[in-house]
């Protein structure tokens, strides 16, 4: 029950001995190097722990014993450290740690590689983060000094907090050869910025089980790793830590998501319409205070902008500090003067990185000069609409009649002379003919090709000069824009999934000869396409009702976001998405789980304790992947394997360096 408040090092150190330490209760506060500072010990029947303990770091608060420029240097939570002996097993139970503000530091729970340290475990702990503090970091083990078991068990902790990034890029991150290590009836809600659950690299029989994972990013990230899942979930909140040991409550109120409401200006911004241009500051580690003025009308781009920053007419204002964390701006007109008033961030306008003296330059837009001619300055591409057709599709003819249609999700044009006067172009759509071996019909276009049919016959198909098929050519391109620019976004985000429902998908619905009336709702917006809705149709916003019957008529609509259901009162039709034909169960199976690689082949095995089908606006898996009975098997390298399914993730085994995402719709 010892109280030790902001002493210039560690509040103790007990690394270097063999004998064990054991510590009951008490409060450490604001304490530089660590607050704790631990080693297992080498005794053959007894090990450390640290029980009941309540850790707090408010750097921005300290005593009324601090003097005028007194400051932390790096403060940690709890530092497991042998010095180099390579002891294992300290126990860390029923404690708090509380960090609301705090300067650069290695973490709040960490074990580095040089501590010679082996495994620990966490047993019954809280841990609130508000600061851009690594939550919890078992860095790699030095597998010939540290005693085994290697491995980090994590055993009914609880992790939350308002942060908005970690420098492992999750709030756990389980590092080399820590293998056996282990989360289990645990819970971890990060809400904001973009922040991953759990991540484990190169370790083997790892287990993450029996836990709630409700972050910004991937609940688990795994590279080179050989983990087994289960029973993972998503929908909770965490309990949260007190001062005084008890637990206080749970996370919901930590998502900071409308912390903007406090300032007029940046209020509402998911209902108004970007303008052309966009500004955005990232941070790079050092505290920076930024001003800069628009000559015409500025806004917030999305929720990037916090209660400390200010928007006043085309004025902004703000801070920014932690490392890749940015602020975002749409504006119109020009950025008319920029400056740091304190530190200093990297600066991006349009996509291109520009320093503090060139900014003002970085657009010359007119567009908002009621009294022009309406000409535009073909030598600024940064602030027209005109979209980049920088992607080609080709058909090569075999020499079959071959009948195609295609659309795509943001402009097409004829490439050259190869369109022929049977072939067609409107808006974004294309139909043509081909026969002729190694004839070709060629377009260029902008976005991605978000359906592709044969109608009648096969031929060869490219896009930008790589082969695909019938079935894979929506997914050659997965442009997130609609301007052509390589900026993915202003959010961080690392889910490439969602560049399929921001674009424009197509449903089709064919008729098989039976009366058949059906009922579709997506959850962004529903549009009948072309003239194939009949006056017995209706279509609203988001959602229609029809009637299809004659064999091969078929009514078709364009929609972005998701398809939320889609069930046929009456009848039965055949059902296509972006040109591949699914099985309209799908849709009734509320949650989503997908496998995206990144360039190295990853195996996974799992089985949910409902129904599994692929999803398919995210498209098929290869030839070799399974799904039987509850169970889906298969591997992914380059593409992304998504499924829809019911009930639970009863088992998973993902072996390889694949991210793994997971949405709970259904508690």
């Amino acid at each position: 029950d010892c109280h030790i408040e902001q002493r210039g090092s560690s509040s103790f150190r007990a690394t270097h001995t063999r004998g064990v330490l054991r510590v009951e209760g008490g409060l450490f506060k604001n304490n530089d190097n660590t607050n704790m500072r631990i080693s297992a010990g080498d005794h053959p029947e007894k090990t450390s722990w640290i029980k009941g303990a309540t850790v707090i770091m408010d750097a921005d608060n300290l005593n009324e014993h601090a003097r005028d420029g007194d400051s932390l240097d790096s403060p940690e939570g709890l530092r497991i450290d042998s010095t180099g002996n390579g002891y294992a097993g300290v126990l860390i139970e029923d404690c708090d740690f509380i960090f609301k503000s705090c300067p650069t530091s290695r973490g709040i729970v960490s074990s580095p590689t040089w501590a010679g340290h082996g495994g620990f475990t966490l047993r019954n702990c809280r841990i609130q983060n508000d600061t851009s503090v690594q939550t919890i970091h078992a860095d790699s083990v030095d597998t010939d000094t540290a005693d085994k078991p290697w491995g980090v068990n994590l055993e009914n902790v609880s992790i939350t907090g308002s942060t908005r990034s970690q420098p492992a890029g999750a709030a756990v991150c389980i590092d080399n050869d820590r293998n056996g290590s282990t989360v289990q009836n645990s819970c971890i809600h990060f809400p904001n910025g973009d922040v991953d659950g759990v991540l484990v690299n190169d370790a083997t029989n790892c287990e993450i089980v029996d836990s709630n994972i409700n972050v910004s990013g991937q609940a688990t990230v795994f590279s080179g790793a050989d983990v087994d899942t289960s029973n993972i979930t998503s929908g909770d909140s965490c309990p949260l830590p007190s001062a005084d040991g008890s637990t206080g409550g749970d996370s919901s109120t930590t998502d900071d998501s409308t912390d903007s409401t406090t300032d007029d200006s940046t209020t509402d911004d998911s209902t108004t319409e970007p303008l052309p241009n966009e500004i955005r500051l990232v941070g790079t580690g050092t505290t920076t205070q930024y001003e800069f003025t628009v000559t015409d009308s500025l806004q917030a781009s999305g929720d990037t902008i916090e209660e400390w920053d200010d928007i006043e007419s085309g004025t902004a204002t703000g801070w920014i500090t932690t490392d890749g964390v940015e602020d975002a701006y749409t504006f119109s007109g020009d950025i008319d003067s920029f400056s740091f008033l304190e530190g200093e961030s990297e600066i991006h306008v349009n996509g291109e990185q520009v320093s503090e003296s060139t900014v003002t330059g970085a657009t010359t837009d007119d567009s908002t000069d009621s009294n022009t001619d309406g000409s535009t300055d073909s030598t600024d591409d940064s602030t027209t609409d005109s979209p980049d057709l920088s992607h080609e599709l080709r058909l090569v003819g075999t020499g079959t009649q071959t009948q195609y249609e295609f659309t795509v999700s943001d402009a097409l044009e004829a490439s050259g002379d190869t369109i022929e006067t049977w072939d067609t172009i409107d808006g974004t759509s294309a139909s043509g003919w081909i026969t002729t071996a190694g004839v070709e019909d060629t377009f260029n276009f902008a976005g991605s090709v978000t359906s592709f049919g044969f109608v009648e016959g096969e031929a060869e198909i490219y896009v930008d000069g790589e082969q695909v098929t019938e079935s894979t050519v929506t997914d050659a391109v997965t442009d997130s824009g609609t301007d052509g620019s390589t900026d993915s976004g202003t959010d961080g985000s690392t889910d490439s999934t969602d560049d399929t429902t921001d674009s424009q998908n197509e449903l089709r619905l064919v008729g098989t000869g039976a009366e058949t009336q059906y009922e579709v709702t997506v959850s962004g917006t529903l549009e009948a396409s072309g003239d194939t809705i009949e006056q017995w149709d209706d279509v609203s916003e988001s959602s229609a009702t029809g009637w299809v019957t004659t064999e091969g008529v078929e009514d078709v609509y364009a929609f972005t976001g998701t398809i939320t259901s889609l069930s046929f009162l009456e009848g039965e039709a055949e059902v296509y998405v972006n040109g591949t034909r699914v099985d309209p169960a799908v849709f009734s199976l509320p949650n989503t789980l997908v496998v995206e690689g990144d360039g190295t082949e990853t195996t996974y095995d799992f089985m949910v304790s409902g129904d599994i089908l692929n999803d398919p606006l995210v498209g098929p898996t290869e030839s070799d992947d399974s799904l039987t009975n509850g169970k889906a098997k298969g591997s992914v390298t380059d593409g992304i394997d998504a499924f829809r399914f019911s009930g639970d993730i009863t088992k998973m085994n993902l072996a390889g360096d694949a991210a793994l995402t997971f949405e709970d719709n259904d508690g």
